[in-house]
């Protein structure tokens, strides 16, 4: 009796899965929103937004004739990644992405003392800011400025991660004014395509091989631009996407170097003088792998600020 019960229950819920994803199937493809602008609903309720310069993706589902897309988002507006670095005698080193978006501050966690990244109102940028800190406390941690003009967010918190082994590090702010919040169209079908709010056409594209293609492109390149707890740079500090390369065929890991070398293209000591070989931010001849540190502490902690920042980025007559 029990195993039949188990078996109905087994049945209905197959039904019901299988009528959702039936449910959803008019809605899969590729849609023209404005412009260029390209709109793709995918499997397993996934969506991708392109445009120029734009590209972002999260969940969409079908509710009371409405579509609704929740972008997704950094989890943490300061991230941080790590590595052991052999060729660092002492201290450690950061290099800051996003800091000069908004007013941030460093420091050290046995300290109320915040010290600001960048001066106020940057301008002028070089290619990337790098800085050696002595090691005087086991926690980094950064704090953005203070204000209440960003929606849902409160921007008082302060992040703190632990050191650890690391001694190269490459600090990440996600600015939330570059988050894309929930969004929601009225979506009745009509013969014609389907009709947004400002009554403007939304249509469904025909499904051809050059946009099935396309289509296919657009997903694989949301896989490389979803979160990854490893990223691998060259001395550089260029990226590489893991995925697009085959780094147990074409490295072999070096423990001296803490590092992975190209079995076909790595120059003795390259990555100690970069300058030396040509176009060296491209080179793939040897790759470090920096590992995603998450924070111990999230909280608000009143602070000072040390208004004498660790980069100046003005252009020459600026204050």
């Amino acid at each position: 009796m029990i195993k039949k019960r188990l078996n109905t229950l087994l049945l209905i819920l197959t039904i019901s899965l299988s009528s959702f994803a039936q449910n959803l199937q008019p809605y899969l493809g590729c849609y023209r929103v404005s412009g260029d602008a390209r709109l793709v609903l995918a499997e397993n309720n996934i969506f991708y937004i392109v445009a120029y310069a734009t590209f972002f993706q999260g969940n969409w589902h079908i509710e009371n004739d409405k579509l609704i897309l929740n972008p997704h988002n950094p989890e943490h507006f300061f991230e941080l990644y790590g590595r052991y670095n052999p060729n660092i005698k002492g201290g450690y080193k950061i290099k800051f992405d996003g800091f000069s978006e908004e007013e941030t501050f460093i420091g050290k966690d046995n300290s109320d003392a915040m010290q600001r990244v960048f001066n106020k109102n940057p301008n002028c940028f070089e290619s990337a800011y790098l800085q050696h800190f002595n090691k005087e406390s086991d926690v980094i941690s950064f704090v953005d400025v203070v204000s209440e003009n960003i929606r849902d967010y409160d921007r008082r918190n302060t992040y703190s991660f632990p050191i650890n082994k690391y001694n190269d590090f490459i600090a990440v702010y996600n600015d939330p004014r570059h988050y894309n919040y929930e969004m929601i169209y009225p979506f009745p079908k009509t013969e014609k395509g389907i009709i947004v709010e400002d009554l403007e056409q939304f249509g469904k594209m025909k499904m051809t091989d050059k946009l099935r293609k396309e289509m296919d492109e657009i997903i694989k390149m949301g896989e490389k631009m979803k979160p990854k707890d490893t990223l691998y740079f060259n001395p550089a500090y260029r990226l590489f996407d893991e995925p697009s390369m085959n780094i147990s065929r074409d490295y072999s890991f070096d423990r001296s170097k803490n590092a992975y070398v190209s079995k076909h293209n790595y120059e003795k000591d390259e990555e100690l003088h970069p300058e030396k070989k040509q176009d060296a931010y491209h080179s793939k001849g040897i790759l470090y792998q920096y590992d995603k540190i998450p924070p111990t502490k999230i909280e608000i902690k009143p602070f000072k600020i040390i208004e004498k920042s660790i980069f100046t980025a003005n252009c020459a007559g600026d204050e």
